[in-house]
């Protein structure tokens, strides 16, 4: 059985492979939509590093699933598979799911060669880098480092590398409905190394359509402004949010001594067609958090919030849809798994923060839909994810092999090949 020391040398050397398998990843323009191409390669690269490994398509019928996300429409899944991976364990050891994924929010503004990565400073700097294709590196390099070091697991490792993360995570919602289940799960996304997110908040996505009555400009009296009524929704919205931030912040208290762990951001508003008309319709786009209450209160709220608040015309004249629905995920941070993870930190020399994460993320389909207690971990830093400086440290992906090789070792078990 390696002893740290081993562990960590082996996936330090390393190094040149997993710094062009990233490179690689990174120039595949792996959208929403468009993550075929980088799964198909994918599929390729970790065929030989497990026992099994297989293109798994989400069935077109997963539209209809009740927690089904639509932020781009109902897109096909022809050619975007997810891809399993799997060590199989001989029964002897506990399991565990690791999961990541390859869709990646369009470039920013201004963001130099977003699908073209450059390293400075020991950083690779890119779209993708830290959120997610950073922590499918991880992956590999540890499964590369196992192969090398000719052991593999007591219990079963499974990888879900999965698509549509970014518009609220219906590769790993085909997943969860596949029926695959583990003792435990890493969704390994997001977060500084070392950090062990054992609550994540939750989001939703808004669209808030008002119609009002169009008109000239010169005869106010008889217009109604669907662009002030989406003022006015605004408003409310912000005003529910400040309730309900007021009302739970003090309910985790991995969240409470954050100034605001769910803010409601207002994305997109379109409306009217010319500058002395009254517009008939405005759309409002927006992502609202949330912390210990659960989604599907907090949509009905918000709407009944606008109904018994808002203006006459409003109230009648509004429709609201939630296209993305990640709810909360809180597990006990005193879970043995949890603290398993937290001694493979410290084994790697990294000294480990149980935490929250005021960002949403895949975990919750794990400890809410299958029952599998999961926790968000990665070594990308979640400041600069969807900006025009994305970047992870090398070095730390390394780090973060190791670690998981650590956990496997402590959790599952290890014998030779």
């Amino acid at each position: 059985m390696p002893d740290n020391e081993t562990i960590k040398k082996t996936c330090v050397e390393l190094l040149g492979e997993y710094t062009a398998f990233l490179d690689r990843l990174i120039r595949f323009e792996s959208t929403p939509g468009h993550e075929g191409p980088a799964m198909e390669w994918l599929y390729e690269q970790f065929s030989g590093l497990a026992d099994m490994c297989e293109k798994v398509t989400a069935p077109e019928s997963i539209v209809d699933d009740p927690d089904y996300s639509y932020t781009l429409g109902r897109l096909s899944y022809k050619g975007r598979p997810n891809i399993r991976v799997m060590l199989r364990g001989d029964g002897a050891g506990k399991s565990v799911i690791f999961n990541a994924h390859t869709d990646v929010v369009p470039p920013s503004d201004g963001q130099l060669r977003p699908f073209d990565p450059y390293i400075q400073d020991g950083r690779m700097y890119g779209r993708g880098t830290s959120d997610d294709k950073g922590n499918v590196a991880v992956l590999w390099t540890m499964l590369k480092a196992m192969k090398k070091l000719e052991i593999k697991p007591k219990g079963d490792v499974i990888f879900h590398i999965v698509i549509e993360e970014e518009i609220g995570g219906n590769g790993t919602l085909a997943f969860i409905r596949s029926g695959d289940r583990a003792d435990c799960c890493i969704n390994i996304d997001g977060g500084d190394t070392g950090e062990i997110h054992t609550s994540v908040r939750g989001a939703v996505w808004l669209t808030c359509t008002c119609y009002g009555k169009a008109g000239h400009s010169g005869m106010p009296g008889s217009t109604v402004s669907a662009l002030k009524l989406t003022v006015e929704a605004m408003n409310i919205i912000e005003e529910y949010h400040n309730d309900l931030l007021a009302e739970t912040i003090d309910d985790d208290p991995m969240f409470s001594g954050m100034a605001n762990p769910m803010p409601v951001t207002f994305g997109r508003l379109e409306a009217g067609d010319w500058p002395a008309m009254a517009p008939r319709k405005a759309v409002l786009k927006g992502v609202f958090g949330l912390l210990t209450t659960p989604k599907e209160q907090v949509m009905q709220e918000m709407v009944e919030r606008i109904k018994t608040r808002g203006s006459a015309w409003l109230r009648d004249n509004f429709e609201m849809a939630f296209e993305y629905r990640h709810d909360i995920s809180r597990i006990d941070p005193r879970l043995p798994f949890v603290e398993a993870l937290a001694r493979s930190f410290e084994n790697m020399g990294v000294k480990p923060a149980i935490c929250a994460m005021p960002a949403s993320s895949d975990t919750w389909f794990y400890t809410n839909l299958a029952n599998i207690p999961a926790v968000l971990t990665g070594c990308g830093d979640v400041v600069t994810s969807h900006t025009s400086t994305e970047y992870v440290t090398l070095d730390n992906i390394a780090t973060e092999a190791a670690v998981m090789l650590a956990f496997i070792r402590d959790w599952c078990g290890l014998r030779k090949r």
